[in-house]
This record gives structure tokens, sequence and C-alpha cells, in this order.
């Protein structure tokens, strides 16, 4: 049962053209196997494919979208959402939902007491209190985008020493509590498998609190760490945060339908069956192939010839101009294309001198030409935005102009900034600090996505006819986000996929959350707009609440915190050998575990 991620609210991907946040090789075996008029495999397995090899399996420490899908089948949450109604209203380890106080900062949990780790051994409160714990302790670098969705929490303890009741306090509201973080990022993991020598036991909640209340909104350092160092917490956090934790089997161990069978870096990640797994919710709970693989090949052409030699089963995201060229006409295979509420965007570094001024970003703006490569590159399958939030959400501001293609308007803005080409060599340049500086810079994103490269390619030549000069490079996809992560890039395409709940732009624009690691990776600092992101984290009047979500979005229009792009249509193709395919609006829009295989036998494991 799929019931969801996130890093966070907010999800990466390699794959499209959404930030689509992994490194990549080609897969041995391409040139093998079925031609495309071969019968489909009757084999009870599903094959799906991935850009690139995904970051870690532990469901507290990744963040990208591919990692998140793969665990989705492994790891369980406390709640979970309707993919009917798109509402977080059905319990998973829960029995029901929670009693929650007047003052909202209060989450009482009756647990399920037939609930199982893969190992046979248990999943009690003591489980649940230490995924809290872990996901808490703010040493730990990997979770710190994960992490800023259960800040509001002050502790979980066991009600009555009831060992399947847990009580979640909170040392301040959060609005979101229930969808964001119940049935979100906090996913339930094993104590007795991920902190074997008790680190947890040995620090507090008010360890952990004498650092993050102590902090507010502002941004947790290494000064103040080391002001209040518990030495079990950074020990924990080194252990926890380990690589062999993050891939090996005998470490990745959930209680969802699936368990890790093997992970073969850059080749293959392969799940099977959960023996002590039980499904408590009919259909929406079904785990039907005996084996889930995720196979890694390096671009797309590679994974369209590998769909039509029934090499791979699915491809859950594809640019345009590979879906539109799938025949579905007695071929076996079939398409689709549903919105996913995901936005695509170029994002420019603030701290640069040459991208610091808002006017400067808003000439960036002018100089992109959406509408045609809407048209030439998306083939349509795209609408313009100029926001974050998801358009067809009452949090989105529809009066924000689309920003036309004005390369007047952008020079006007340059020359207006002192931007100009003073010595005559073709390139803009401006004293910036008693030094001449040129405006030129470099464009990354990763590779395997030429897409999201010509996309750049267009807009760096557009910026050279006015004088600016833009390189493009591409980087492999973890280079790439650890570069991001680091604000070490000058400007950089992608894209993320937004929850199916209200928006919560914490993550990705709070100062606080560009450093350490985080998501602002543009480094966007606006006081306003913290305040406002503050304000809307703790408003539970809708009206007031839905206000601020629009006035926060004008701030972010007027500053060009980002260049908003668009809004994609996911286009999706698989090998159509399965009953019980469907599709929805929840990431990643669909769950291979619900799909059945036409006219398999059962218990059949795939070799690979």
């Amino acid at each position: 049962m799929k019931k969801h991620q996130s890093l966070r609210r907010f999800i990466l991907h390699p794959s499209s053209f959404i930030l689509f946040p992994l490194s990549l090789i080609l897969l041995f075996m391409l040139g093998c196997g079925h031609s495309s008029n071969q019968p489909a495999s009757q084999s009870n397995r599903i094959i799906e494919w991935e850009l690139a090899d995904c970051q870690g399996l532990n469901p507290l420490n990744s963040t990208d979208a591919s990692s998140t899908y793969i665990e989705e089948q492994m790891y369980q949450r406390l709640i979970g959402i309707d993919v009917k109604t798109m509402k977080y209203t059905v319990p998973i380890l829960a029995d029901s939902m929670p009693t929650v106080s007047a003052d909202h900062l209060q989450y009482d949990f009756t647990l399920r007491k037939d609930v199982k780790w893969a190992d046979g051994k248990p999943l009690t409160g003591a489980d649940v209190i230490f995924s809290l714990k872990a996901l808490k302790n703010p040493f730990n670098v990997l979770s710190a985008q994960k992490r800023v969705y259960v800040d509001a929490i002050h502790s979980a303890e066991l009600i009555d020493g009831d060992p399947y009741r847990v009580r979640f306090k909170f040392w301040k509201s959060y609005v979101l509590a229930m969808q964001a973080t119940f049935g979100d990022v906090l996913y339930i993991v094993p104590r007795h498998i991920l902190d074997p020598n008790g680190f947890t036991d040995k620090y507090s909640w008010d360890d952990i609190a004498a650092i993050v209340e102590s902090s507010g909104n502002t941004v947790i350092d290494s000064v103040m760490l080391s002001k209040h160092k518990n030495p079990a917490m950074s020990e924990f956090a080194d252990w926890f945060a380990a690589a062999d934790r993050q891939r090996l089997p005998e470490f990745i161990q959930g209680s969802g339908p699936y368990k890790l069978d093997a992970w073969v870096t850059q080749q293959y990640v392969r799940l099977q069956r959960n023996p002590n797994y039980v499904n408590h919710w009919g259909s929406m709970g079904e785990a039907n192939p005996d084996t889930l693989l995720y196979k890694t090949i390096l671009d797309f052409p590679g994974a369209i010839t590998a769909l039509k030699a029934r090499n791979i089963d699915v491809i859950g995201t594809i640019p345009a101009q590979f879906w539109k060229e799938i025949d579905t006409v007695n071929t076996g295979l079939a398409r689709v294309s549903f919105p996913l509420g995901a936005f695509s965007y170029v994002g420019f570094n603030n701290r640069s001198p040459l991208f610091h001024d808002p006017a400067v970003r808003w000439a960036m703006a002018y100089m992109i030409d959406r509408k045609m490569i809407i048209d030439k590159l998306l083939r349509g399958s795209a609408t313009m935005t100029e926001s974050p939030c998801t358009s067809t959400h009452p949090e989105y501001n529809h009066d924000l102009p689309i920003i036309p293609y004005d390369p007047k308007r952008a020079e006007q803005i340059l020359d207006s900034l002192d931007w100009k080409d003073h010595d005559g060599d073709g390139i803009r340049d401006k004293m910036i600090n008693g030094k001449r500086v040129q405006f030129k810079f470099t464009f990354t994103t990763n590779s395997g996505n030429d897409l999201r490269k010509k996309v750049l390619l267009i807009f760096s030549e557009e910026l050279r006819k006015i004088g600016i000069e833009a390189e493009v490079t591409t980087l492999d996809w973890s280079v790439y986000i650890d570069r991001l992560r680091d604000h070490h890039l000058d400007a950089h395409i992608g894209g993320w996929i937004n929850d199916p709940f209200e928006a919560d732009s914490y993550q990705l624009y709070h100062s606080s959350q560009a450093r350490n690691r985080g998501s602002n990776y543009d480094s966007y600092d606006n006081p306003k707009a913290d305040r406002i992101m503050e304000q809307i984290r703790g408003e539970f009047d809708d009206v007031k609440r839905l206000a601020l979500q629009k006035e926060l979005q004008k701030i972010f229009y007027d500053d060009q915190a980002n260049l908003f792009l668009w809004e994609p249509l996911n286009l999706a193709a698989w090998v159509d050998r399965f009953d019980n395919v469907s599709w929805n609006s929840y990431r990643p829009g669909y769950d291979i575990a619900w799909w059945k295989v036409r006219g398999a036998g059962g218990g059949v494991k795939a070799e690979f």
C-alpha cells in the first residue's frame, strides 16, 4: 500500500522535467531480452524504470522521489491518504484517527496490535517514540529537510505505560500536523534494528528542545549545536547516517507489504513480499506482485527501448517528445497523462552578486519564452504558472500576471542597473565592490535529462543576444544534489512535486532552510516572507490563512524568489499486461503494488 511520502512535503526526482532529484549509469542487458512483438511475461513481478540510483532507503534520511517511492512499499505511517478523496482519513499503523486537543497541542494515538516488522518482531509505541526522536535529532544532516515538519512536536510518550498508546505533545501548533507530519514525513522505523546501542535512550526530549525550541525559526548552526552537545545525540546521528544504514537489507526493515531483497548500485533495487505484512485496508492495502524491481537505465531513449522490448514494465514519468511517439495501437503498450501538482522553475543563487538584486531576476524572467518552449518541447503538456502552489488548490493566487517574453524590457532593466557592456567585448559588466564583474554564469542540471538541457540551451541563447554569457553543464544526480544543497551553483533548473494538501512553503523558501543543507537551494531571504510562512503554519482560521498564502505568493512574485515556469502534466506508459491499473493525483500517481499481473500463476520470483 502506497500511503505516501516525502521529504517532506515536496519531493524531487531526476527522471522528469521536475527536479527529478540521482546518479546514472547505463544498465547492461538493454540489448537482450524480448523483441517488441514478444508476448508479455506472465511472471508475477513488475519492473519499474528509474533514471538513476536512489539516495538511500532509510525513510527518515532520504529525500529524493526515487527513494521515497521504493520506501513506501516497505514502511508505513500512523495515518494515510484516501486517494479517492485526497484526504488524510485512513488509519494505517494507528487503529483509528487520533484524539486531538482543542488547542491542537496534543495528539493521542492508539496503535494496531497485530503489526510486525519484516523480521517478525512486534511494532509498538517504543518504535513510534524512537522514530520521532531519530528524526528530530538536529545532529543528523541527512534528515534536515524532513525535520521542519516535526519541529513543532516537543515529545512523544506512552500513555499510562500502555505500549500501544502514544501521546504527542507540541510546543507550538502546526496546522498541517495531521497531513504533513503524521501522514507524510514521520515514517515509523524499527528501534531494535536502528538503535541497537540504545543511543536515543541517552538523550531526552529536553535535550532536543534546548536546541530546536530555543532556536525558534532561526537556523541551527554548528555553534548552537556545540553549546548544547549531548555526546549520545551526535553518536546516534553518526551511526544512523552511516552508509550501511541506508542500503543494507539487515537495516532496511519495515512493516509494509515488501522488504528489501537486493540493491545492486546503479543497476536495480529488488523487493520481495514481506511475509509478516497484514492488510487492514482491502484493495487499498493489496500487494499483488511477488516481486517489485526498480531498474536503472541511463536515459529516456534507453528506457523507451527497454519498454518496447518488455525489459521493463512501466515508466512513471516521460518527457512529452518521447511519450507522444509511443505507439499504443496493437503494440501491447499503453500510456496516460494526468496532473500531479508539480511545478518547474529556474533558480538563481541569491548570494551571487549577479542575482542578489530582485530586479535582475525580473530581467531573467522576461528572457525566457515559456509559451514557445511549452508548445515545441513540451508538446503542449504544461500550463504556465507564477507560483509554487498547485493551481487547482484554494490557496493559489490567480491574480499574479504571467510574465511575458520581453527582451526589450529585460534590457531596460539591466541598463537601469548599470549592467552594460562598458568595455565593448559584447558582455555586460558592472563595478561591484570596486571590481569589474562580467555577467557570466553557468546553468546546471542533472545528466540524462535532455529536456532540461534543451530548455537551458534555449534560455542561454536568448541571454547571449542581450550580452549575457551563460554556459550549460550537467552533473551526475548525486553530485548535482550535493552542489545544490551546498549552494555552489550559479543557476539551475528543476522542479518539485507538491502534496495534495495545502502548501507549506517553509521548507523551500524560509531563510532558515538556506543552511545546514536545507531545501532553500537559492538562498532566498525575505524577513516579511519568513514571518508570513511562520504565521501560516500556526493559523487555523481558513479565511485568514488563505489570505496569508496569497500575500506570500505575491511576495515571491515581486522578489522572483524563483523563476516559476509551468505546471507539467505527468506522462506515463506501461506494458499492458496488468489488471487493476489506476492513476491519481497522489505522487507518483500510481501504486504498482495494486496492479495484478494478468495470467500470473502466483508465487513466481523474477530472476535478475
